[in-house]
């Protein structure tokens, strides 16, 4: 019954907040977000019902009683009147900003029990996203302030067997890893350490030549000064929220600004918790850990998702589903989808 009432909590909140609790894949967050909706829905709708009953009676009768201290106690039998009070008592019931509020959770809940019902999407509240904007904007700010000043990398050659150049950088690149290719000055060169500096050049990374043969995944052109320029936030709910309902009517919806799509880059690896790395230029917002992809006749369960780099900036971990495991939902994954699909 916990796991029950854990799995209605959690479907309530946004994707980033529920992927940090350490129970999640614990969780039948389907019938979390169903139960949910729809008790969100059919609350919201009987507050509305039972407020309005209430408020229609009293506010009537105020307005009678101000017909009658202004001495005008006939006009009430009037059949028009009491009609046009009825009226005006239900418009302002209407727009009153209790009423709206209850109307939108109305809405919310229908929609998130629709989603989980049939395409198993699991949709937060609102509030929650709003929340969970305002603590990913005071992370990042309080993030920039605790690194210091921005100012230029500083690039050294270095004679060394093990590595050929050394960067210093005050902030650091979370996207170089040994899949990356970083091409400075014609020469391209493969991550081979990192390692803790002294302010204001806090990390410093150790570069090789790459040597021939090495396959080239992504590269990265380098540029001393690009720790420079500081990444303008995303409006990431605004476009989750646009990304949503288009895709609950039907509709393509690509973020202003995105680039033209590419084919996804599928690699296979041997070693770590997982065995197939997705990197693609779009979002796949249904990826969770109830979905199952197909590739190339095998089964896959995902398992993490990372932040990858232009022009793949999402990154889905996935590994061969386990025998026995329920399929619940199965997506047939091809790299050229992200050319039909935003």
């Amino acid at each position: 019954m916990g796991i029950f009432f854990a799995g209605i909590a959690a479907s309530l909140l946004p994707k980033q907040f529920r992927d940090r609790l350490p129970f999640v894949y614990s969780l039948d967050l389907q019938k979390g977000a169903i139960v949910s909706g729809l008790l969100e829905g059919l609350l919201s709708l009987a507050a509305v019902i039972v407020r309005y009953l209430v408020f229609l009676p009293q506010r009537v009768g105020e307005m009678g009683e101000r017909v009658i201290e202004r001495g005008a106690e006939t006009a009430l039998i009037s059949e028009a009147v009491q009609y046009g009070m009825g009226y005006i008592a239900m418009v302002e019931h209407l727009f009153h900003p209790l009423t709206i509020v209850l109307i939108y959770f109305t809405v919310e809940g229908v929609a998130r029990f629709l989603a989980a019902l049939t395409t198993e999407e699991i949709v937060g509240t609102l509030p929650l996203y709003f929340l969970a904007w305002a603590v990913e904007r005071f992370g990042r700010a309080r993030a920039e302030r605790a690194l210091g000043p921005r100012v230029p990398d500083i690039v050294e050659p270095v004679y060394s067997p093990d590595y050929d150049l050394r960067i210093f950088t005050c902030r650091p690149k979370r996207h170089w890893d040994r899949m990356i290719t970083v091409s400075h000055e014609g020469q391209f060169y493969e991550v081979v350490g990192e390692q803790a500096g002294k302010l204001p050049h806090r990390f410093i990374y150790r570069l090789r030549k790459s040597k021939p043969g090495r396959v080239i995944r992504t590269v990265d052109e380098y540029d001393p000064d690009d720790v420079l320029v500081v990444e303008k936030p995303s409006s990431g709910l605004f476009t989750q929220a646009v990304a949503w309902l288009g895709r609950r009517l039907g509709m393509r919806v690509v973020e202003q600004g995105a680039p033209p799509p590419i084919p996804d880059v599928v690699e296979r690896l041997t070693t770590g918790d997982f065995e197939l790395r997705i990197s693609s230029c779009r979002s796949k917002p249904t990826w969770n850990h109830l979905m199952t992809v197909e590739y190339e006749d095998e089964l896959y369960e995902v398992v993490g998702e990372v932040v990858g780099t232009t022009p793949h900036p999402y990154v889905y971990l996935l590994r061969r589903l386990p025998q026995g495991k329920a399929i619940r939902t199965l997506h047939h994954h091809s790299p050229d989808e992200s050319l039909r699909e935003p």
